[in-house]
């Protein structure tokens, strides 16, 4: 009888340590946010940020992961169709949307108009797979909508009337709905390729295409200050957030399974709105806490279902 009680705890540990590094993953990409608005204030542009963060990430993907994507090499070149248009749209377009809405607007602002990513899912799931909607999760779409939208127009409804919708808050939206494209399409990732072999190809495919762009940035715009500030937070981006949150999420989701994996997500926008204040100093107005309360139980009722009986 007493092996029993001692697999039950190591699957009790396993699955605990999962939540543990759930967790930290959602804080290193919270990290993120705080960081980009950082940046605008010690003038280093968006798509440069962009740039060396997946510089640097793709220095540290190489060093762990390299050979291995090698291996890899006649997959990835077979799924190119699904990868390229994955990089396009998550790590080109969703990074350079996020860092230019915080250019413009606050931190606590930009992760609460993001809050609204589950329910985006929902109803992408809707429009391109049919994934039928319940008299609940479409009251939990109302609340959600209401919320954020009540964040976006900072409490005051006649900017609905004015047209007057601030830019950074235009580029939050933008920013959200990459994201959520890029969560609904990540389904059809070849299961041929491990992800992180994956994100090291998305590593190479994003400072491709990225070149370009601050090269351009650079010319027209302004370019990136080379000093102390800088490199911490290229570091920062590059390491905490691509690598640390990405590696430490994917380990989370496999040790505690991805039924409840999929929840903690959820933490993102109340960690990124806790930092920006605690760290940056934002202040919480009126309509962030309804609009966040608002988006909070709208997930609860769009996303929280009966538990399933298996995760796995």
């Amino acid at each position: 009888m007493t092996p029993l009680p001692a697999s039950g705890a190591s699957d009790d540990r396993r699955v605990t340590s999962g939540y543990v590094l759930l967790v930290l993953g959602v804080m290193f990409w919270a990290g993120n946010v705080i960081v980009g608005r950082a940046a605008a204030g010690v003038d280093i542009p968006p798509l440069a940020l962009n740039f060396w963060r997946w510089v640097v990430a793709l220095v540290v993907f190489l060093a762990f992961y390299g050979r291995r994507t090698w291996r890899l090499r006649a997959e990835i070149i077979a799924n190119w169709r699904f990868i390229i248009p994955f990089c396009l749209i998550s790590s080109v377009g969703y990074n350079c949307s996020i860092y230019i809405a915080l250019q413009k607007t606050s931190a606590l602002q930009a992760s609460l108009i993001q809050s609204i990513l589950p329910v985006l899912v929902l109803l992408l799931g809707l429009v391109f797979f049919r994934t039928p909607i319940t008299g609940r999760q479409w009251l939990g779409v109302l609340c959600s909508v209401g919320g954020a939208s009540l964040v976006v127009v900072r409490g005051d409804w006649a900017v609905i009337a004015s047209l007057s919708i601030q830019e950074g808050d235009a580029w939050a939206m933008v920013a959200v709905v990459t994201w959520a494209i890029q969560a609904v399409i990540m389904r059809w990732k070849p299961d041929t390729i491990p992800i992180m072999p994956f994100m090291t190809v998305v590593a190479i495919i994003t400072v491709t295409v990225m070149a370009p762009l601050y090269a351009w940035e650079t010319a027209t715009y302004k370019p990136m200050p080379f000093d102390g500030t800088s490199l911490l937070f290229m570091l920062y981006v590059g390491i905490g957030a691509s690598f640390l949150g990405t590696t430490m999420w994917n380990e989370g989701n496999y040790r505690a399974g991805a039924a409840r994996s999929g929840y903690f997500g959820n933490l993102y926008p109340i960690f990124a709105g806790g930092l920006a204040i605690l760290i940056l100093g934002e202040v919480l107005y009126w309509y962030h806490a309804v609009g966040a309360a608002l988006v909070f139980a709208g997930i609860c009722l769009a996303i929280f279902q009966r538990a399933p009986t298996a995760d796995r």
